[in-house]
């Protein structure tokens, strides 16, 4: 065997998922430039709340970042992160920006303007914002912890 890394499912997931992050960040990214330069345009009429549509982008822009980070971290020493971290950070980085782009994207009746926050927010929102806090401070756990070691092998 050589001195070649080899790269776990698991790590190939999260380099998978960042790149769909991405992806959607780009997507989102050439919509909203588009409906700059066409605010009169057939897009430009699916936006209803312009300022929730950059922050989707923001989001997904970061969540990617982050993604791609864990995985070089946990290439660059060689650890093969348990599932249901993957699924915790992969799981937080699509659905919390998701929250956004959904309420950038649904028109707002006077009844449910007059609501302060949509039903199935707080729910949704609580399940994501803790499987993303647990799942992205369990990775940095495990690249510290194996920092740690590492540099107590070669002291």
């Amino acid at each position: 065997m050589t001195n070649q890394k080899i790269m776990s499912i698991t790590n190939l997931f999260l380099l998978t998922f960042a790149g769909l992050c991405l992806a959607i960040a780009l997507a989102l990214a050439w919509t909203l430039g588009i409906t700059l330069f066409f605010p009169d345009g057939v897009l430009a009429g699916f936006l209803v709340e312009r300022a929730d549509i950059i922050r989707a982008h923001v989001d997904y822009l970061m969540m990617a970042q982050f993604l791609f980070i864990f995985f070089l971290l946990f290439r660059q020493y060689s650890i093969d992160p348990p599932v249901w971290v993957v699924a915790a950070c992969c799981y937080g980085a699509f659905f919390n920006p998701l929250a956004f782009l959904v309420r950038g994207l649904t028109p707002k009746h006077s009844v449910v303007a007059a609501i302060p926050v949509e039903p199935h927010f707080p729910f949704q929102a609580g399940l994501s914002f803790t499987l993303t806090t647990i799942g992205f401070l369990t990775a940095v756990i495990l690249v510290v912890r194996a920092a740690l070691k590492s540099r107590s092998v070669r002291d």
